[in-house]
C-alpha cells in the first residue's frame, strides 16, 4: 500500500509538471509575440530602431534603463498616465529589436535618437533618461540642443559608474541577495509567478509590466553588457553647456545610482531644478508617482516649445 501511495503521488507530482511546463511555454511564446507586435521598426540614416509611439501631442522621448527595452517606455508612459503628449519609447541599441553596432556609445544612441526624429519627421522632444538611459539623454541635450526642448532626468547615470564599484560599498550579505536577486530577475519562469503578485501591488498593471521588463533576457543582454562597459569609461560630461532646462528626480537612499549623480547635475547644469524624493528607493519614480508624475507634468507643460505645440502634433496626428 506504501509504495502505491508513493506512486500516485509521483504520478500527481509528473502531471503537474507537466501542465505547469505546458503552460508556462504557452505564456512564454505569447510575451514573445507580443514584445515584436507592440513595437515597429524603422530604418534611419544610422540604421534600424526599434519603437513605439502612444498618446497624442508634444513629444517625449524615452531613454530605457539597463536592461530594458522600448516595453520600459511603454510602462512609464503608462505610469504617467497624461494622453496630452506622444510618447516615443525606443529600445537602445543591444536591446530586443535594435542592433549594437549602430551605436554602441551613449554619443552614439543621442545621434540615433536625432536620426530617429528625423525618420518621424519630429522637429523636437524632451528626452527622459530612466537610470541607465540617463547618459545618452545627457548627450542628445548636448550634441543635439535644437531638437532637446527639456531633458527629464530619473534616476540616471549621471558620471562615471561601475556596478562593481558600487557593490564593493554593500555589506556581504547585501551583496550575495543583490547578486542572485540580479540573476532571478534573469529567469522568466521566476518572472512567470511573479506577475500575479506584481498585479496586487499599487498600480498593479504598471508594476506587472515593469516586471516584464526583464522577460527574453538574452534578447536584452547585449544591451546590457555594453552599457555597463560604456559607463564605466565616462569621465566627465562638460554638464554646464546643457542648454536645456532640466529636471533632475532622484531618490535619496537610491542604492543603484547613487543620489550623487542628482547633486552633480543639479550643481552643474544651468537650468535644473532637483525633485528629491527622501528615502527614495531606484525605483522611486514608481514608489511615489503620486509627487513625481505631477511633477513631471507641470515642468512638461512649462517648457514645451510653440514648435512642439503646433508642429509635431500636427505631424503625429
Amino acid at each position: 500500500m506504501r509504495g502505491k501511495r508513493w506512486t500516485l503521488a509521483g504520478a500527481a507530482l509528473a502531471t503537474s509538471f507537466v501542465c505547469f511546463t505546458t503552460t508556462y511555454q504557452s505564456w512564454r511564446r505569447k510575451e514573445s509575440l507580443r514584445l515584436t507586435t507592440d513595437s515597429d521598426m524603422i530604418m534611419t540614416a544610422l540604421g534600424p530602431v526599434e519603437y513605439s509611439l502612444s498618446g497624442t501631442g508634444p513629444v517625449v522621448l524615452i531613454a530605457h534603463g539597463s536592461p530594458g527595452g522600448y516595453d520600459m517606455g511603454q510602462a512609464f508612459a503608462r505610469l504617467f498616465g497624461n494622453a496630452n503628449f506622444t510618447y516615443l519609447a525606443v529600445s537602445r541599441p543591444g536591446y530586443l529589436r535594435t542592433p549594437l553596432e549602430i551605436a554602441p556609445t551613449p554619443e552614439g544612441q543621442a545621434d540615433l535618437y536625432a536620426a530617429l526624429l528625423d525618420s518621424l519627421e519630429i522637429e523636437q522632444a524632451s528626452v527622459v533618461g530612466i537610470s541607465g538611459g540617463g547618459p545618452s539623454a545627457i548627450q542628445f541635450s548636448l550634441r543635439h540642443p535644437q531638437r532637446c526642448s527639456s531633458l527629464i532626468m530619473i534616476s540616471g547615470v549621471a558620471q562615471h559608474y561601475s556596478e562593481q564599484e558600487i557593490w564593493q560599498q554593500y555589506s556581504k550579505p547585501k551583496r550575495i541577495f543583490r547578486y542572485l536577486y540580479n540573476k532571478i530577475l534573469a529567469f522568466d519562469p521566476f518572472i512567470y509567478f511573479m506577475l500575479p503578485l506584481a498585479r496586487l501591488q499599487p498600480a498593479g498593471a504598471v508594476a506587472a509590466d515593469l516586471v516584464r521588463t526583464t522577460l527574453l533576457y538574452p534578447r536584452r543582454k547585449r544591451g546590457y553588457d555594453n552599457d555597463m562597459q560604456q559607463f564605466e569609461k565616462i569621465t566627465r560630461y562638460p554638464l554646464a553647456d546643457i542648454q536645456a532646462p532640466t529636471l533632475i528626480v532622484h531618490g535619496t537612499s537610491d542604492d543603484e545610482v547613487l543620489f550623487a549623480d542628482a547633486e552633480l547635475l543639479a550643481s552643474q547644469v544651468p537650468h535644473s531644478q532637483l525633485l528629491a524624493i527622501p528615502h527614495g528607493s531606484h525605483m522611486a519614480f514608481y514608489t511615489h508617482a503620486n509627487i513625481i508624475m505631477p511633477a513631471l507634468e507641470t515642468f512638461l507643460q512649462q517648457h514645451m516649445t510653440q514648435t512642439q505645440q503646433t508642429n509635431v502634433i500636427k505631424k503625429i496626428s
